[in-house]
């Protein structure tokens, strides 16, 4: 194959003769696999994913049993380095660095076990590379058993996607119900191209600042880690972290107690355009639907929303007031301006008599924090601008005159 450091097949510097000049750094101990090994490699003239590779077991970590198969006990692993690149727009070989570009560092793979090394013929190899991705070979020094490094590969995407994503994380959580995991089980086996299909398991210990707010058994709550980032340009899976890319941290959402004399799955799928997962009171010992709030007519989580999730915050201690206020909150879609506040007299300052009208005295101020701008997703809370700006304070003595064509004579 070698003739003055060219491949004889491409009569270039191919991954095949990448592979062979690393041939006398490594073996796996037993000829056939070696062997193997370097066939598959030997083919890798312009497709590097052809190749199988010799992986040390001390580049596995975090290895857990997860099942049984023909072969023999399955486990789930992190793989350190990840795979070689082998998309044929890059070079999977750094020439200045002299070896392989991977991607995928700490990736989950799975391990099987290959009891009879002999097997491995190249007809056996591409039998197994038709539902898995195929990485390469390790041996399990303690129980003296050759592994295969595997991904499953997904029947209806042909890739490792969303949803096989999901499935390697089913042993790392429960609801402690099987009709709950099995629901939630389904929206992310499901969950293949749009990763807003799936619902997920959330801890109750994330949850924080929970507060009864209605009837039926219903809370606000801030959940800590927020839901999957669906829009993040290069995906939903942190391949680095080997988790999912989260948005909206300490977001507000409603905790809606589940009913018991329904069947859960109807309850659950009810709810589902809302439905960021499910959770659990240990306290109550209640299953709660953890829900957004979209705005039906935005279909998003809008400004009204964001106005909605504060109302419990405040009150002018007068019904009629807190309505009003809080209708010019709702019909704030799309134009904060639209909505006025509550706003504590103590966030005055400086206050100052300066002429009286029909309504009565005015007063000049200072503002300390300002009026609303935009809203943070990151703090949920408003941005404001305008910290200690002048205003008017102006008496309204008749509470019941404040109508919408009054404020906007205003």
């Amino acid at each position: 194959m070698v003739l003055n450091n060219k491949c004889k097949e491409c009569n270039k510097m191919c991954n095949s003769m990448y592979f062979q000049q690393n041939f006398e750094n490594w073996t796996s101990g037993n000829d056939n696999i070696d062997k193997s090994i370097q066939n598959t490699q030997l083919l890798a003239h312009e497709e590097v994913s052809v190749a199988l590779e010799w992986i040390p077991y001390n580049r596995l970590y975090n290895i857990k049993y997860i099942s049984k198969d023909e072969f023999g006990k399955i486990y789930r692993a992190n793989w350190t380095d990840g795979y070689i690149i082998y998309d044929k727009s890059y070079e999977s070989w750094n020439n200045k660095n002299q070896n392989w570009i991977r991607e995928g560092c700490n990736m989950f793979v799975k391990l099987k076990s290959l009891n009879t090394p002999n097997i491995l013929t190249l007809e056996f190899i591409n039998k197994i590379k038709i539902e898995h991705e195929f990485y390469g070979i390790t041996w399990d020094s303690e129980a003296k058993n050759y592994m295969m490094v595997l991904n499953n590969k997904c029947k209806e995407c042909n890739k490792i996607c969303n949803s096989i994503r999901f499935q390697h994380r089913f042993i790392d959580w429960t609801s402690g119900n099987d009709n709950i995991d099995e629901f939630i089980k389904d929206t992310q086996i499901s969950a293949h191209k749009d990763v807003k299909e799936a619902s997920e398991w959330i801890p109750y210990d994330r949850l924080y600042n929970i507060e009864y707010i209605a009837k039926d058994e219903v809370y606000r709550a801030n959940w800590i880690d927020g839901n999957i980032n669906y829009f993040n340009y290069s995906g939903s899976w942190n391949n680095e972290n080997q988790n999912l890319v989260k948005k909206d941290k300490n977001i507000y959402v409603l905790l809606k107690v589940i009913d018991y004399s329904k069947s859960i799955t109807s309850v659950l799928m009810k709810e589902i355009n809302k439905l960021f997962g499910i959770t659990w009171d240990p306290e109550t010992k209640n299953y709660m639907m953890v829900l957004n709030n979209k705005c039906k007519k935005c279909n998003k989580i809008c400004n009204s929303i964001f106005f909605q999730q504060k109302f419990i915050d405040w009150t002018s201690e007068n019904d009629d007031i807190d309505k009003f206020i809080q209708n010019t909150q709702l019909s704030a879609h799309e134009d904060v301006r639209e909505a006025l506040e509550w706003i504590p007299y103590n966030t005055f300052h400086d206050i100052k008599y300066i002429a009286k009208d029909e309504f009565g005295k005015i007063y000049r101020a200072n503002r300390t924090d300002g009026y609303i701008w935009y809203w943070d997703n990151k703090n949920q809370n408003w941005i404001r601008e305008g910290c200690n700006m002048f205003v008017n304070l102006k008496s309204l003595n008749t509470p019941n005159i404040l109508t919408l064509e009054f404020i906007n004579k205003v």
